[in-house]
């Protein structure tokens, strides 16, 4: 359908109201209480949703996961069935209540959500489950946590702002109704922190555990400035969550946090950096479509490798070394790409993220780089081949040829 204006002010005063509407439904909110309270006796999370004024929202259906929630229950109408809870909300005072389970095993004896006496470790996405909303057009949340801990625990660390009233104020651009996402540290703890003039960097770990905090500040400081000359825009706030076993002894990155393994060295023998790779990925958040891990990891590992370089903490003659290694060791991989990619596969993504970097670096003369991409990458998140691959053409002006290798078929 097409619409002729024959008065030029009927046409301004038009699209006047329909931007004047357009904008009232984009402002339209409600706010979203989360709670949690963690008491001395359970190895739980008492977990509340609470959203006062409803009038807004249809239904929320969260999907969840058995190995952390149970024992739902809400005012409205709920229904669970088939891992999957179906809350209709009341118009006013609506409240979800469950429990969130805090010990989780991801390998035998290791650890990636713990419940202990002095603290617990758990990540906000398991604290609330994803879910589907349904609301008028245009409505968002805002969100907030708040926790309920034992006494004789001193603090809660999270990748989100705290506010003045002890709250965090959970906001995320990128869905209208807000998760508290990434890692969550509360107990007796201790805490170092640096505010850098674009993001408050903090490494949270609990107390009498030989934890070298310091250790981890001075390492990211030496490296930030590198982050800074490769991404456009650095997140507000940084969590490291660190602590020794039981946890799991790796690294595990998350939106604005991650967790590192207290026993884990930030450079590995092999001249890796478990922990640059994690810090990428939370600081530029990428993720595959589904078929394209290695770009995701490659890119991670390249930039850990390279970061650690630029900051002058690898020599040209341990760069070519820490090359050599990946090829020897990924000398086997005759395919890259698939959902999830193993270390050997990610070394060998490594190698041809090199040298697409080389590519672009000798058919630009050097005017462009691999940075160029990446940037242009963390602007999409969502990441494939094809993408990677129109991005290159149209900054080099002529397609990869890097990227027409048969590892990639």
């Amino acid at each position: 359908m097409s619409l002729t204006f024959r008065s030029g002010i009927f046409k301004s005063s038009f699209f006047l109201a329909l931007l004047i509407t357009s904008n009232t439904a984009i402002s339209e909110t409600y706010a979203l209480q989360y709670h949690a309270t963690i008491s001395d006796d359970t190895e739980h999370a008492q977990m509340s949703i609470t959203i006062p004024q409803a009038q807004l929202i249809k239904s929320i259906n969260f999907n969840l996961d058995p190995d952390f929630h149970s024992d739902i229950e809400g005012n409205g109408q709920l229904e669970v069935n088939d891992g999957r809870a179906i809350w209709h909300p009341p118009e006013e005072n609506a409240k979800l209540e469950y429990k969130v389970a805090l010990n989780h095993e991801r390998d035998p004896g290791e650890f990636d959500s713990i419940r202990q006496k002095n603290f617990t470790i758990f990540r906000g996405d398991d604290l609330v489950p994803p879910a589907k909303v349904r609301t008028k057009a245009g409505v968002e949340s805002q969100a907030t946590l708040t926790f309920t801990l034992p006494e004789h625990w001193n603090s809660v660390n999270s990748g989100w702002l705290k506010q003045e009233d002890g709250s965090f104020a959970i906001d995320d651009p990128d869905r209208r109704f807000d998760r508290p996402t990434g890692w969550f540290i509360a107990g007796k703890l201790g805490t170092r922190r640096e505010r850098l003039s674009d993001t408050h960097i903090a490494v949270s770990a609990p107390q009498n555990l030989g934890v070298k905090r310091m250790d981890l500040v001075s390492f990211i400081l030496m490296n930030w400035p590198q982050f800074r000359q490769l991404l456009d825009e650095l997140p507000p706030k940084v969590l490291i969550v660190t602590a020794p076993d039981p946890m799991w002894r790796g690294g595990l990155s998350g939106p604005n946090s991650l967790f590192f393994h207290a026993d884990r060295p930030m450079v590995s023998e092999n001249g890796t950096s478990t922990l640059l790779h994690e810090l990428f990925h939370t600081l530029t958040g990428i993720t595959d479509k589904g078929n394209d891990d290695w770009l995701v990891e490659g890119l991670a590992e390249y930039y850990a490798i390279e970061i650690l370089y630029r900051s002058g903490g690898l020599s040209d003659d341990r760069l070519e070394r820490i090359y050599q290694w990946l090829a020897d060791w990924s000398e086997d991989i005759t395919q890259l790409r698939g959902s999830a990619s193993s270390g050997e596969t990610t070394a060998r993504a490594v190698l041809l993220i090199k040298a697409l970097a080389e590519e672009i670096d000798q058919k630009t003369d050097g005017e462009k780089s691999l940075d160029d991409i990446t940037r242009i990458l963390v602007q999409e998140k969502r990441v494939d081949l094809t993408m990677l691959k129109e991005i290159v053409e149209n900054l080099i002006g002529t397609p990869a040829d890097v990227l027409d290798s048969k590892l990639l078929k």
